[in-house]
């Protein structure tokens, strides 16, 4: 290559491997060409790797997380959802559902995902609505479930119809404790 050559190849610069970019610095300077080296710019950011903020053993949990982060604009995602939908047996061996996010967006996540549960929300249709809490530990954490939820459905396979589960329930997630939801006879089943 002729020197003009050259100096219009040393303003392409980062078009170059590294090993090309070498052995131009080495003709220039082998030729005594006085060009000022240009900043080496990596056009292609590097990727992120995905931090892991949360796991779930069940996919409703790990689905409800998700949306919240959602909701709130963090891009998020879920590591073997697709094979704990296919057999949830699976969950444990594979170390549960895993919610990711981008590491520059884990302290916001985690920070929404840690917010305390409200005691009420003023909904405007129907008023206001207090969150239950636990009689025994005034815990907000609770859920409100089925005990016997898994066998009314293995009934459809067995018996090819389904059996009514038990009552309706309540349970705190924090203490354990279960009690009835108020205001239902104790002979009604869902």
């Amino acid at each position: 290559m002729c020197d003009e050559e050259l100096k219009e190849l040393s303003g392409e610069r980062s078009s170059l491997t590294e090993a090309g970019q070498e052995l131009l610095s080495a003709e220039l300077s082998r030729r005594g060409l006085a060009i000022a080296p240009t900043k080496l710019v990596n056009p292609e950011p590097l990727p992120t790797v995905p931090v892991t903020i949360r796991k779930f053993r069940d996919m409703p949990e790990a689905l409800l997380a998700k949306g919240f982060l959602q909701s709130a604009g963090i891009e998020s995602f879920l590591i073997n959802e697709t094979t704990i939908r296919l057999d949830w047996l699976w969950s444990n061996a594979l170390g549960g559902i895993k919610l990711c996010v981008k590491a520059e967006d884990d302290e916001a996540a985690t920070q929404i995902l840690n917010q305390e549960i409200p005691e009420g929300l003023n909904i405007e249709e129907d008023g206001n609505y207090e969150q239950p809490r636990c009689p025994q530990c005034q815990s907000l954490e609770i859920s409100y479930e089925d005990p016997d939820k898994h066998l009314a459905y293995a009934s459809i396979f067995i018996v090819k119809d389904l059996i009514p589960a038990g009552q309706l329930r309540w349970k705190c997630n924090a203490c354990g404790n279960v009690w009835p939801p108020p205001n239902t006879d104790s002979n009604q089943t869902s």
